[in-house]
């Protein structure tokens, strides 16, 4: 594998199976940092679980990982929970704990690497500014619209400032709107250096942006150029 540090991930040859399906197929990819990149395929195509991969959720049968600099061959288990704070996660189900406010599900993930609550205040608010959201800090979970919890999510996943995100179908519950705003953040987020994975079915999305897509097919890589 290439020692080349503009690479964020990369996988040469990699093979993943459950029981006795193939989930991935000898995948070989690159990508860069600040990339956004969007996965597609249909139903079953491996798109989440190459994502699994990538943050160390699942292991390769076969092949080579390397994230953000971490070889995923030799990581150990411990130090699994180091390369997820490289790396932040967006869920399709949102995953916001219900008996928490917006603050605190945001603040959660500095709180767990130790930042000072003077600090935590300043970048919990800054987050929640960037996806629109300021003014709901006081607000719980149950009293926001779904386009606005995904929102909440965006800012959890990217207040630690990781140089990775991961978005599992982050607009599948969102009407076309909303996903539009979502995906602006996005952009936003990856233009001041974060590198963006989306895995996603919805070609509207990605259409005539200019930047890459990956498609998959019953785990195969089947093409990888830009929309």
């Amino acid at each position: 594998m290439t020692t080349d540090t503009s690479i964020m991930i990369e996988f040469a040859n990699v093979t993943k199976h459950y029981d006795n399906q193939t989930a991935l197929r000898d995948i070989t990819f690159s990508i860069k940092k600040s990339e956004m990149v969007f996965i597609t395929g249909p139903s079953g195509s491996g798109k989440t679980t190459l994502l699994k991969l990538v943050y160390s959720a699942e292991r390769p049968d076969n092949g080579t990982i390397r994230v953000a600099g971490w070889d995923m061959d030799n990581i150990r288990e411990s130090e699994v929970p180091f390369l997820r704070r490289n790396i932040g996660v967006v869920f399709q189900d949102f995953r916001l704990l219900s008996n928490k406010n917006i603050f605190d599900n945001v603040a959660m993930a500095l709180r767990v690497r130790g930042v000072s609550e003077r600090e935590v205040k300043t970048r919990v608010y800054e987050s929640l500014k960037t996806v629109n959201l300021r003014h709901k800090a006081d607000s719980f979970p149950r009293n926001l619209s779904g386009g606005e919890q995904q929102r909440v999510v965006i800012a959890r996943a990217t207040v630690a400032e990781p140089p990775l995100l991961l978005a599992d179908e982050p607009t599948g519950n969102l009407d076309p709107e909303t996903a539009g705003g979502v995906m602006k953040i996005f952009g936003d987020i990856s233009a001041k250096g974060t590198t963006i994975l989306i895995v996603t079915h919805n070609r509207e999305l990605y259409k005539n942006t200019g930047r890459p897509v990956m498609r998959l097919d019953s785990g195969n890589l089947i093409e990888m150029g830009r929309s």
